[in-house]
């Protein structure tokens, strides 16, 4: 797929994608709502070592950032979560719910302790994060102290034992000794002191509305692509020009427009109201006059189709009667002797037609009927014989085709290609062959397989005619043909609005002055 087809994809689904996004943007915000509500809350303390007067100088200390560093691992013990609990009987919160609730952190290059704390309401949150860091400083003093005493004490006994050193002489034992008494001291005033409280009103941090929402948006979107590109994968039918050439192996003489116009009705009565659809038959006319430009002109081809109801026999009749308005003598053979059409779209006698003149019954000239004075002329298919590919590909027939070629240009509706082998026969018969696909309908593997039946028989292929094309949504950018756009710009150059109708022009009045 190319970048063009891409784009073409997008804008031919792009109700269908903006839906997906809509959609999962929904989902996002409804799982938000199903999920509980979480708030975080943060609180901060430092560890500080020394006595009162030294403590802004020490707090700052390796030795204080080392403490600070193992103390964050004691803030979710369950020693602190017993003591939390204790203080707040009213958050009815169990020892391991506390613990889990409650994590803390420390800088790198600060004594700084940040305890965080997650609980379902903004209050609870605040409670648990001041509570986790007060009853942390607790414990610390409470472990702390005891730990000086004990130093206290082996330093005093350090210091008897150095009296003895020194009297030998043993300066270096008496300095240890003092020092050992110097941390014993600050031991007992390692402390944590809280610096800030956590707010009053913490930040919703679950669920996350704005991500989830996004979330949702993408994978709808994501999940709608998938979806296209998958049906366009196991989608067999012709949508695009480049799948039917592909399937045949031929170019396109035309592409003819889903429009009221090229109905039964108005295609009898000439109705020329949509000037979109007359124009496709014209450039239609106007191709099929290079289709076989090693033996102009043409002057008989067949107009067929893979399977039934693709359209052929509409084809047919309009490309007939625009060529005959071109000045050209043409006439149109309903060659379907299985199931003739023409003779009901055209309201005429189908007693007498093209069976009884290939059986000699009737002459030509009394079987054929020309419509409303014009240079149109048409030959029904006449009584449905018992043996319709006998006489479509008997020498009668051939006969027949070449000597109305010497006056009209003959125009045969011949049956579908795959159920009977009645065109292939025709094809003989004729100048080249017109195949007919229908937009959103046709496979490409009949279409294939149809082709490949008129390449077995050598049959000339003029092209292809892609019948009901939409003309706007997925017509003007999936199909890629564009009607919406360079027949519309056509018809409003010549006056005519984007529906086809003739506008209406406004007089302007010079302003008298």
């Amino acid at each position: 797929m190319t970048i063009l087809d891409f784009v073409r994809t997008t804008r031919a689904n792009l109700v269908l994608l903006i839906l997906g996004i809509i959609i999962g943007a929904l989902l996002g915000v409804g799982y938000s709502l199903t999920q509980p509500k979480v708030y975080a809350a943060s609180a901060s303390g430092y560890v500080t070592i020394g006595s009162g007067g030294t403590i802004d100088v020490l707090s700052g200390s390796s030795a204080a950032k080392d403490r600070a560093r193992s103390y964050s691992a004691i803030v979710s013990s369950e020693a602190v979560a017993k003591i939390i609990q204790e203080k707040n009987p009213n958050m009815g919160m169990t020892v391991s719910g506390i613990r889990g609730s409650v994590t803390a952190s420390t800088d790198e290059n600060s004594s700084l302790i940040k305890v965080s704390a997650h609980a379902s309401t903004p209050e609870q949150a605040q409670v648990l994060a001041n509570s986790a860091l007060h009853a942390t400083a607790e414990y610390i003093k409470n472990i702390e102290g005891n730990n000086g005493g004990s130093g206290n004490a082996a330093n005093s006994n350090g210091g008897n034992n150095a009296t003895p050193n020194a009297e030998n002489g043993n300066t270096a034992g008496a300095s240890a000794s003092a020092n050992t008494a110097v941390s014993g001291n600050a031991a007992n005033n390692i402390r944590v002191i809280p610096l800030d409280n956590a707010s009053i009103n913490p930040p919703l941090v679950s669920p996350n509305y704005t991500r989830n929402t996004l979330i949702g948006a993408v994978a709808g979107l994501v999940l709608v692509y998938v979806v296209i590109f998958l049906r366009r994968s196991v989608d067999q039918r012709i949508r695009t020009r480049d799948d039917a050439v592909k399937a045949t192996g031929s170019s396109i003489l035309g592409v003819l427009p889903t429009s009221d116009d090229l109905t039964e009705e108005n295609i009898v009565t000439g109705s020329s109201n949509d000037h979109i659809a007359q124009e496709s038959i014209r450039q239609l006319r106007t191709n099929m006059r290079f289709a076989n430009i090693d033996e102009p002109p043409i002057c008989s081809f067949l107009v067929t189709s893979a399977v039934p109801s693709e359209g052929k026999s509409t084809v047919s009749l309009s490309l007939a009667r625009s060529m005959a308005e071109s000045g050209q003598a043409v006439i149109l053979i309903d060659a379907d002797l299985r199931r003739p059409t023409l003779a009901k779209k055209l309201n005429v006698d189908a007693k007498v037609g093209l069976t009884q003149v290939l059986a000699g019954q009737v002459d030509i000239a009394e079987a054929v009927y020309q419509l409303e004075e014009s240079n149109l002329f048409v030959l029904t298919a006449g009584r449905i014989p018992p043996n319709p590919s006998e006489l479509l590909g008997s020498d009668k027939m051939r006969q027949l085709v070449r000597e109305l070629s010497e006056e009209f240009v003959v125009v045969l509706d011949a049956p579908p290609l795959l159920p009977v082998t009645d065109a292939s026969l025709l094809s003989y018969a004729v100048d080249g062959v017109i195949m007919v696909g229908s937009i959103g309908k046709s496979h490409r593997e009949q279409m294939t397989e149809a082709t490949n039946n008129l390449n077995k028989v050598n049959a000339n292929l003029f092209g292809l005619v892609l019948n009901r094309a939409p003309r706007k949504g997925l017509g003007n950018s999936y199909y890629g043909f564009g009607y919406a756009n360079s027949y519309v710009g056509y018809a409003t150059y010549y006056g005519y609005s984007k529906d086809g109708t003739k506008k209406k022009v406004k007089s302007r009045k010079k302003a008298k002055k």
